[in-house]
């Protein structure tokens, strides 16, 4: 590594809102949050968003921000003691790897950039797995859900399914999950486990009712006791 090159700066943001965040951020934050849920416990596995990836070394213009990404098999090094969390930026030459699954989120300003320039990028890089959801059903991408996986450096898309009710899904083989688009939103099904993955919203108020429910029983416990 070149001295100009280690001493450049790669900022966590560029200060800037994101485009359409008002109508994006809600999703993109549940998506995140439901598959850290999901993989927290998972060895070697990062999931973030709306954060940069510097894929250029020495040139902090070349970066792009997916809304979701997810890695495995990160190393403890590059986890702990490079860019990722301390800086919150993914340095790619220090990572060593693509993520292996990225998904953008559909918007009025962001739609052009997702099918054109940001898919180009990813098989570019090496990103396994590209994702879209479209939120209104296919106002922006044309469909409310696709899949890609990288085959000899391009993209081929994964078989979606349409229920009879409307609903579409399709198989994620690096996060080994179904995608679903039903009503209107993104949910996630874990066929191993045959449950919905809960967001941390749900999380959250699933273990809160739970220990309301021991709260009660314990004091119905010291009450028959006569406590």
């Amino acid at each position: 590594m070149t001295t100009q090159a280690a001493a450049m700066v790669y900022p966590e943001t560029d200060g800037m809102p994101l485009p359409d965040g008002e109508f994006q951020a809600p999703i993109y934050r549940k998506v995140v949050g439901t598959l850290e849920v999901h993989l927290a416990d998972v060895p070697g596995a990062w999931v973030n968003g709306n954060t940069f990836i510097y894929y250029v070394e020495g040139n902090p213009r070349r970066s792009v921000s997916p809304d979701c990404y997810v890695v495995f098999n990160l190393s403890e090094a590059a986890r702990y003691s490079l860019s990722i969390e301390a800086n919150n930026t993914y340095l790619l030459w220090e990572v060593g790897k693509a993520p292996d699954f990225i998904m953008e989120i559909g918007s009025e300003s962001t739609a052009r950039a997702d099918l054109g320039r940001k898919r180009d990028l990813y098989a570019e890089l090496g990103v396994s797995e590209y994702w879209r959801y479209d939120s209104t059903g296919g106002d922006f991408y044309g469909e409310p859900l696709v899949g890609e996986r990288l085959v000899d450096g391009e993209y081929r898309r994964f078989e979606s399914r349409v229920e009879n009710d409307g609903r579409v899904w399709g198989h994620s083989d690096a996060l080994n999950l179904d995608l679903w688009w039903t009503e209107g939103e993104l949910r996630f099904w874990d066929p191993v486990a045959g449950t919905w993955l809960l967001s941390q919203e749900e999380e959250r108020a699933g273990r809160l009712a739970a220990e309301a429910r021991l709260a009660e029983m314990e004091a119905e416990l010291r009450r028959l006791r006569g406590e």
